[in-house]
């Protein structure tokens, strides 16, 4: 899993958000697609996007073998108690 950036702009307006995307993930693991469902503003949206795209997946299975599959992901930009994310 990669790590997601907060939003500078976002971060300096003190703003949190989430983004809803679908991931689609091919039988070897492989993102073969990522659409954003819920955009976030601040540039929320593409930030998540970036990460997703970055992180590396297992395939789902279907009787013990690898199958193709969709997926539904909430990434949240919250700050963590004491200001920072």
């Amino acid at each position: 899993r990669a790590s997601v950036s907060y939003p500078a702009f976002a971060r300096r307006l003190g703003r949190e958000g989430k983004v809803l995307l679908r991931l689609t993930i091919d039988k070897k693991g492989k993102l073969e697609n990522v659409e954003v469902i819920s955009k976030g503003a601040f540039g929320f949206d593409k930030a998540a996007v970036n990460a997703i795209k970055h992180s590396s997946f297992l395939p789902a299975e279907r009787n013990g073998m690898p199958v193709k599959s969709e997926a539904i992901l909430t990434v949240r930009f919250e700050f963590k108690q004491g200001g920072s994310e």
